[in-house]
């Protein structure tokens, strides 16, 4: 960096003279951006000019002369003083006085009386003191150093000067603005300096080296700026016309481009605010309050968009093979709304239209094949629209209706079979993943999960209809409605306890296959019980009659309503209106015996499947007593044999 300096200095010296006060480059620049050339004083440029110092009377000397290291030539106070303005003497005058001293109490006669007081020796003038003391050097008191201790003291005085020229702050603001536009002007210069020597190099090697900068020739080749004069041609006045027209017709071709562009921009808004308006339209004539909106983004297209909650986890459901979440889409093709639902990676609600359906097989007599007697029927949600491409695009209603069918039908298959997991023994089998069969000893019935387009439902519908399709269609009901139950059973332990289900008990949880098979079972079981009293008491002992009384096996719970919520307490009231299905069937036969015997038989179904038949005869006369349950009717035919034998006919 001294190098630059000392080759910028140098440059200065044989290059560009300017003529400046020599008091205005010492004086300090306040964190101002500096040139190399202000960088570097005069003092070390021209000090092994200048040797010795002049020997002149300091008296002789004219005020604020510079020597060529920066200090001054003279130590006159008048020439310090006497033209210093009054906007910096006046200040330095209060300093001297003393604090509490005013410019306006100082007069003539204190002046005078001071200056007789120093020619008598008594009191020393303060400049004359601050002048020949011998701490202060010529450099301290100069006027750059006074002005700069003036600032530092200017917040100091409580004394405020008015007067008709410039205050001391706007003239010290003056004064730096004036050192910027010196240093800027000298960048420039030096700038320009430097743009001419480049310039003037490919001309002129050796001049030019000798006024760049070491800086510039590390960075610029030599020779590497050139100029050239070209004439100019004056154009004649074809050639303005010509240039004239091409100008006018650039600026018509632009500005008809420009309303092309704005145009079809305009259309394109148009048209998009109106497919707005319909989109927003279709959605509030179709969405209910009771529908689930959220926001999400759509995988095929990155774009933002509307998801349609359609599942049943807020009901109670714990189904996780579905999320029951579609997008709502616009379709392109037909501008009309669709639901394309979000079951996976790859897969689509197209491969899984699927319904669940119920069919009745009667065996037939003496032989151990069977024949289809009853099917249930098609859900209008269904049978109005066939698959989610072909439904009314306009009532995207509809298609949310199917969506929760479909979801719907889903779970009801998968609940279906983790339960019939647990009832081989008693004739439930699990074919495949979408069929279960229920084998009854005159019946068999299949629950099967079907696709809309299988051809079996499409020849339903033009088939005459059978003998049991209404019961059927009502066996498909009651396990929806069952699956219905759980869901609110499921709502009521998230509602009074803080352990949220995530899977459900079958032994306890899942009831939808073995409420409706302990009820037929219990029918076969009656039939078969009703023959064998028939053998064994009735036929044998005469004036005997049997009548079935009916049981009430409804569970008795004590509920405090006032202590329960309203939304428990309505869910409560509602499963309660299954419970004359969901219980376990019992049924109790009483048999009327001439004279005081009592002969009563309770058939009852543990674990809806199971057998028990609890067999009671009481005796008062011979103080005879029984009181026996059996789980198989072998059993309870020895039993029956046993006592008509030796109590009912032996007392006969």
């Amino acid at each position: 960096m001294s190098g630059d300096q000392d080759d910028v200095a140098d440059t200065v010296e044989k290059g560009i003279q300017l003529a400046l006060d020599p008091n205005l480059i010492t004086l300090p620049l306040h964190s101002t951006s500096a040139s190399p050339l202000t960088n570097t004083s005069n003092g070390d440029s021209q000090a092994p000019d200048n040797p010795k110092k002049d020997q002149m009377d300091i008296d002789s000397d004219p005020p604020n002369v510079k020597t060529t290291g920066g200090q001054s030539l003279v130590n006159n106070p008048y020439g310090l003083f006497g033209q210093m303005p009054l906007e910096q003497l006046i200040p330095m005058v209060l300093r001297q006085k003393g604090p509490g001293f005013k410019f306006a109490d100082l007069s003539e006669e204190a002046i005078e009386e001071e200056i007789e007081k120093e020619k008598a020796g008594k009191l020393d003038s303060p400049i004359s003191a601050s002048m020949n003391s011998p701490q202060t050097k010529p450099e301290d008191v100069s006027p750059a150093n006074l002005l700069s201790k003036d600032e530092d003291e200017i917040g100091e005085s409580n004394t405020e000067q008015k007067d008709e020229g410039i205050t001391q702050e706007q003239f010290v603001k003056l004064r730096r603005e004036m050192l910027e536009h010196i240093n800027i002007a000298m960048n420039e210069s030096s700038l320009a300096l430097e743009f001419l020597s480049l310039l003037l190099s490919s001309v002129r090697e050796s001049v030019a080296l000798s006024s760049m900068s070491p800086f510039l020739k590390k960075t610029a080749p030599v020779g590497s700026l050139n100029s050239d004069k070209l004439p100019l041609e004056p154009k004649t006045v074809p050639e303005k016309l010509t240039m004239e027209i091409i100008d006018r017709g650039w600026k018509l071709r632009c500005l008809n481009e420009s309303r092309s562009v704005l145009k079809e921009n305009h259309t394109m808004l148009e048209e998009k605010l109106r497919k707005e308006h319909e989109y927003w339209k279709k959605i509030a004539q179709y969405i209910s309050n009771k529908d689930v909106i959220f926001k999400l983004r759509d995988k095929s297209t990155g774009l933002k968009s509307l998801g349609v909650k359609y599942g049943y986890e807020d009901s109670g459901s714990t189904y996780k093979h579905d999320r029951g979440v579609a997008v709502l889409r616009t379709n392109p093709e037909s501008n009309t709304l669709e639901l394309v639902p979000i079951v996976g990676e790859n897969s689509r609600l197209q491969h899984n239209e699927k319904f669940v359906r119920i069919r009745i097989y009667t065996k037939i007599e003496f032989e151990d094949d069977y024949i289809l007697t009853g099917e249930s029927s098609l859900d209008r949600v269904f049978s109005s629209g066939g698959s989610l491409g072909r439904t009314d695009h306009e009532d995207i209603r509809v298609q949310i209706e199917k969506l929760k069918t479909l979801i719907f039908e889903q779970e009801m298959m998968y609940q279906l079979k983790k339960e019939c997991s647990r009832l081989i023994s008693y004739g439930v089998t699990i074919e495949n993943e979408n069929k279960v069969v229920m084998e009854l000893p005159k019946e068999k019935f299949e629950i099967e999960l079907v696709s809309l387009d299988d051809v079996s439902v499409v020849n339903h519908e033009q088939d005459a209809p059978k003998t049991n399709d209404k019961r059927a269609t009502l066996m498909l009901i009651t396990l929806r409605m069952l699956l219905v139950v759980m869901f609110k059973k499921n709502l009521i332990q998230r509602l009074t306890s803080s352990i949220r289900i995530t899977s459900l008990n079958v032994e306890k949880d899942i009831l939808l296959i073995r409420p409706l098979l302990g009820r037929m079972r219990h029918q076969n079981y009656k039939l078969l019980l009703r023959k064998i009293l028939k053998t064994y008491v009735l036929d044998i002992v005469e004036g005997s009659r049997l009548s079935e009384v009916p049981v009430n096996t409804s569970r008795q719970q004590v509920i405090q309503e006032a202590n329960l919520d309203v939304h428990v307490s309505k869910l409560k009231k509602e499963i309660k209106a299954f419970d004359r299905l969901l219980n376990i069937c019992k049924t109790k036969f009483e048999i009327a015996l001439p004279g005081s015997d009592k002969l009563s038989l309770t058939l009852e179904n543990p674990k809806y499947c199971n057998l028990a038949v609890r067999v009671q005869y009481h005796n008062d006369q011979e103080n005879v007593s029984f009181d026996t349950e059996f789980s198989e009717f072998k059993e309870v035919e020895e039993i029956l044999h046993f006592i008509v034998n030796e109590y009912i006919q032996g007392k006969g």
